[in-house]
C-alpha cells in the first residue's frame, strides 16, 4: 500500500510541476509560448518526415524500399509545412486539445480529492473547488476555442497554475498519509 502511495504521490508531484511551469510560461509569455509550441510542433514534423525519406532511400535494393516509409515521409514533410504556414488556426485545435487535457486533469484532480475524504477529516474539501474550477476552466476553452486571445492564453496560464497547486496539496496529503504511523 505505502508502495502504491509513493507513485501516486510521485505522479501528482510531476504533473504538479509541469502545470505550475507551463502555465507560468503562458502567464509571462501568452503570444510567444504559443507560436514556439506551434512551431517546434512543425520542427518535429519535418524531422519525422525527413527521418522517414532518409530511411526511404538509404536502402539500396527495391525488394526491401517500404512504399508507406515513402508515403509517410512525404505526407510529415506536407503536415509541417502546413503547421509552419497557419500557426493561428493550428493554435484554435490546439486550444480545444488544451482545454480537453484540462478538464480531463481537472476531473483526476478533483477525483483524488474525493479519494482523500474516505481517510477522514476535512483536508479533502480545499482540492475539490479548485479541482472543479480547473476542469470549468478546461469546459469554457472547448467552448470558445476560436476567441483565443493573449487574454486567454493568459487565463489558460492561471488555470495551469491552479491545477499545479491542487495537485501539490494533493501530493502534500499524500505524503503525509505515507509518512504517518499505521494504526
Amino acid at each position: 500500500m505505502g508502495n502504491l502511495m509513493n507513485t501516486l504521490r510521485s505522479n501528482t508531484l510531476a504533473q504538479a510541476v509541469v502545470s505550475l511551469l507551463f502555465g507560468l510560461l503562458l502567464l509571462v509569455w501568452p503570444g510567444a509560448t504559443i507560436v514556439t509550441v506551434i512551431y517546434l510542433l512543425a520542427a518535429g514534423l519535418a524531422i519525422s518526415g525527413i527521418a522517414s525519406l532518409f530511411s526511404y532511400f538509404r536502402d539500396k535494393s527495391d525488394r526491401y524500399r517500404n512504399g508507406s516509409v515513402l508515403t509517410v515521409g512525404i505526407f510529415y514533410l506536407i503536415l509541417a509545412l502546413v503547421v509552419f504556414i497557419f500557426p493561428e488556426p493550428i493554435a484554435s485545435v490546439g486550444a480545444i486539445v488544451l482545454g480537453a487535457a484540462l478538464a480531463l486533469c481537472g476531473v483526476v484532480s478533483l477525483v483524488r480529492a474525493l479519494d482523500l475524504r474516505q481517510l477522514g477529516g476535512y483536508h479533502w474539501v480545499a482540492g475539490v473547488v479548485p479541482s472543479a474550477l480547473v476542469a470549468l476552466g478546461g469546459i469554457l476553452i472547448i467552448a470558445n476555442p476560436f476567441g483565443a486571445t493573449s487574454a486567454f492564453v493568459m487565463v489558460l496560464g492561471v488555470v495551469l497554475i491552479v491545477n499545479g497547486v491542487v495537485n501539490l496539496y494533493v501530493s502534500g496529503e499524500l505524503h503525509r498519509l505515507v509518512s504517518a504511523p499505521a494504526k
